[in-house]
C-alpha cells in the first residue's frame, strides 16, 4: 500500500534534506501522495500509493481532529468496515471511507487492544502527543516489512532499511551473512545489515518521545494457533478448509480501484483465480510469466483455467537476457539477496501488471498452511534421515559417499535444514567463518516435539517470511501492492488447529486444500507434480552476453565476496561451471546474488521504478 519511515530523537530537527533523501528511497511504494509532520523530536514521512478511499481527506500522516494522535500506516485492514460500525457505535465519526481513519480511531478507543481486533496486513507507528509516546506495531505474520535502528538517543522505523541507512553506520552482519548463504533468508530479527533490526511479525513496541521506557512483546504469535484440537473428522475438515479458504480471497478483494491475480498455473493461484473471478463484476485481468520452451513451463495449465474463467489473461515472456538485465535492480529493492530466483520474474511481471491496476492476488502461503512442499510428502523419511545421521561416527562420513547429502543432519535439525537446497559442507569449504548458529528457526521448531509441527513451525515464521518479502518488494518496485489470501490469521487459526492425520498424512503435499480444488479442476489438474517457478539457470548461465557475463564479478579482484571467504574457492566453482559441471549453476548464480547484494551496499541511491506512470 504504502511507505513510511519514522524518526525520533529528543530535541533534534531533522534536516530537510535528510527527510528528502528518504522521500526519494520511499517514492517507489507510493508515488500517489506524499506527506510529513515534523516537530522538534520527531519526523513522521509517508508515500501513499491510494487504493482505499483514494481522496486526499485519507492521505498520511493522519491525525485525529483533536490533534492528540498522529499515524502513519502501511498495509490493508480487511475488516475495518466491521470495525467502523463498532467504533460509530461508541461514538465516533468519521471522515474518510477507508481503514486509515479506522486504525487510527480503533487506537483511541481501545488503545493497544486495537491489535487483538485487526485483520490484515499492516506496519505502523503512531505517536500520541499527550503522553509522548509511540506505539509501533507489525502484523502477525510479518507480511508487511517494517524495520528499526536504535543508536544512542535515536529511534527509527522505515518500511525499508535504505530510509535507516542515511541515519547511522551498517555493514554486512556475518551471522545474517551465514544464513543467506545457506538459506537465501536471514531469519527473525536479522535484516542482513548490523545496525538494524527486522520487528518480528505479531510484535508491538512502546517508547517515550524522551527515549525512556522502550518495551516491546508479541501481541500474536502464529505458533500459539498450533493446537490441533479440530475434529479429525474428514467431512468436518474439509467444510473447514473451503468456509476459510472462500472467505479469505473474499476479505482480500477490498478495493476502490480494482485488482488483478498471479497466475502461475499451480494449484493455489488457480484457486485465487477462480474464486476472486466469482466476485468479481469488471473484467478480472490475470497475469502469468512464459518462459518459452522449457520442461518446467506451465503455460497449458494456465490456458485450462483461462478457459474455465475467462479472465483478460497476459502472457509477460521473459528470457534469460531480461532476468540479467533485472537482476541488480531486483537485488537493489530487495536490499538483499533474492530469497528466490523467482523474485526477478515477479519483478518483471509486476512491472506489466502496474499498467492495469495497483493490486494483485497470489497464492502465497498455501504450501506452509496445507503442506505443500516435498518435505511434507517424505516427513517419516527426513525424521529417520535425522537419527541415522546422528548415529554415524564423523570419522565414517567419508566412507559413505552415497549418504554425502545427509551429513548435514548430523548437527543439524532436518526440519530446519530441510528446504536447504545447496552443497552444505561444499559452501562451508569456501566460507569456513560463515557458520550457520542456531537462530529463529531452530527455536520455532524447539518449541514442538512432534516433527511435522516443527516443519511448519519454520515454515510458517522463516520460509514464509522470506517468500513474503519477496513479494512485498518486488511488487513495491512496480508501485503495486500484493495480497496474499492463503496468508491470512483467521484462516491460519482454523488450518493450523486441524489434524495431521488429514492434514499431513505423508506420501501426499496438501491433501486437504487438492482436496478443495477437485470441486473446480479435474482430477490431472490438482494431482500432478508440483512444480514452481524453477528457471532454466545453467543455460542462462552459460549466455556470457547475459547472466554468464556476471561470473567475473565473482573472480575479479575486487569481489566482495572473497572478504568473507576463500577467493580461490570461488575461483574453482566459477571453473568447474566453465569446464561443464553445470550442476554448480544454481550455486553460482546465489553467489551473484549475495555479490549483487553486496555491491549494492557501495550506494545508499533508491533505485528507479520501472514506470511511474499510473494505471
Amino acid at each position: 500500500m504504502c511507505g513510511f519511515a519514522a524518526l525520533f530523537e529528543p530535541g533534534r530537527n531533522f534536516a530537510s534534506d535528510l527527510l528528502d533523501g528518504i522521500d526519494r528511497d520511499l517514492y517507489h511504494r507510493g508515488p500517489d501522495s506524499g506527506g510529513r509532520s515534523e516537530a522538534p523530536g520527531h519526523a513522521l514521512l509517508f508515500r501513499r500509493l491510494s487504493i482505499l478511499d483514494t481522496r486526499a481527506d485519507a492521505d498520511q500522516p493522519m491525525t485525529d481532529p483533536d490533534g492528540r494522535y498522529t499515524l502513519v500506516f502501511n498495509g490493508e485492514i480487511y475488516n475495518f468496515r466491521g470495525l467502523r460500525i463498532d467504533l460509530e457505535a461508541a461514538g465516533h465519526r468519521f471522515r474518510t471511507n477507508g481503514d486509515t481513519e479506522v486504525l487510527l480511531r480503533g487506537f483511541m478507543e481501545w488503545g493497544e487492544g486495537v491489535l487483538d481486533r485487526v485483520e490484515g496486513m499492516y506496519a505502523f507507528v503512531i505517536i500520541d502527543h499527550e503522553s509522548r509516546s509511540i506505539t509501533a506495531a507489525r502484523d502477525p505474520f510479518g507480511i508487511k516489512p517494517l524495520y528499526m535502528m536504535r543508536q544512542g538517543n535515536l529511534t527509527a522505523f522505515a518500511s525499508e532499511m535504505r530510509p535507516l541507512r542515511r541515519l547511522g553506520p551498517t555493514s554486512p552482519d556475518p551471522v545474517a551473512m551465514a544464513e543467506l548463504l545457506l538459506f537465501r533468508f536471514a531469519a527473525g530479527r536479522l535484516s542482513n545489515l548490523t545496525g538494524i533490526d527486522r520487528i518480528p511479525g505479531g510484535t508491538v513496541i512502546r517508547h517515550g518521545l524522551d527515549g525512556s521506557g522502550y518495551t516491546e512483546r508479541r501481541f500474536c504469535d502464529v505458533l500459539d494457533t498450533f493446537d490441533h484440537t479440530a475434529s479429525d473428522n474428514a467431512k468436518a475438515a474439509a467444510a473447514i478448509v473451503d468456509r476459510t479458504v472462500r472467505q479469505s480471497v473474499s476479505d482480500h478483494l477490498a478495493s476502490d480501484v480494482g485488482y488483478a491475480v498471479q497466475l502461475s498455473g499451480g494449484i493455489d493461484s488457480s484457486l485465487v483465480t477462480v474464486l476472486a473471478a466469482r466476485e468479481t463484476d469488471a473484467p478480472l485481468h490475470s497475469f502469468g510469466i512464459d518462459l518459452g520452451d522449457t520442461p518446467h513451463d506451465e503455460a497449458e495449465w494456465r490456458r485450462e483455467v483461462v478457459k474455465m474463467v475467462a479472465p483478460v489473461h497476459h502472457e509477460v515472456s521473459i528470457d534469460g537476457a531480461a532476468f540479467a538485465d533485472a537482476f541488480p535492480r531486483a537485488v537493489a529493492h530487495m536490499e538483499g539477496p533474492s530469497p528466490h530466483l523467482g523474485c526477478i520474474l515477479l519483478m518483471l511481471l509486476c512491472d506489466e501488471i502496474r499498467k492495469h491496476t495497483k493490486v494483485v492476488l497470489t497464492g502465497e502461503g498455501a504450501d506452509e498452511m496445507f503442506g505443500g512442499y516435498q518435505r511434507y510428502e517424505i516427513w517419516r523419511d527426513l525424521q529417520k534421515y535425522g537419527r541415522f545421521a546422528r548415529k554415524v561416527p564423523t570419522f565414517a562420513w567419508p566412507l559413505l559417499h552415497r549418504y554425502r547429502a545427509l551429513r548435514v543432519y548430523a548437527d543439524h535439525d532436518p526440519a530446519v535444514f530441510a528446504s536447504v537446497f545447496s552443497d552444505y559442507h561444499g559452501l562451508a569449504e569456501i566460507f569456513p567463518d560463515l557458520v550457520a548458529r542456531p537462530g529463529a528457526r531452530e527455536s520455532a521448531a524447539a518449541r514442538f516435539s512432534d516433527f511435522r509441527d516443527r516443519l511448519y513451525a519454520v515454515d510458517q515464521t522463516a520460509y514464509l517470511e522470506s517468500l513474503l518479502l519477496r513479494q512485498d518488494k518486488m511488487a513495491m518496485a512496480a508501485s503495486v501492492e500484493a495480497r496474499v489470501p492463503f496468508t491470512h490469521l483467521p484462516l491460519a487459526r482454523e488450518i493450523n488447529r486441524l489434524p495431521h492425520t488429514l492434514r499431513t498424512p505423508g506420501g501426499i503435499t496438501k491433501p486437504l486444500l487438492k482436496q478443495f480444488a477437485e470441486g473446480f479442476f479435474r482430477h490431472e489438474f490438482v494431482h500432478r507434480r508440483k512444480v514452481g517457478l524453477t528457471l532454466p539457470l545453467a543455460d542462462w548461465l552459460a549466455d556470457t552476453s547475459g547472466l554468464g557475463g556476471m561470473l567475473e564479478l565473482l573472480t575479479d579482484a575486487d569481489a566482495r565476496l572473497a572478504e568473507f571467504g576463500e577467493r580461490t574457492g570461488l575461483r574453482a566453482l566459477v571453473e568447474r561451471f566453465r569446464a561443464g559441471e553445470s550442476a554448480v549453476g544454481r550455486v553460482l548464480v546465489h553467489l551473484i546474488n549475495m555479490e549483487l547484494w553486496l555491491r549494492s551496499l557501495d550506494s545508499n541511491n533508491a533505485p528507479a521504478p520501472a514506470s511511474s506512470a499510473a494505471p
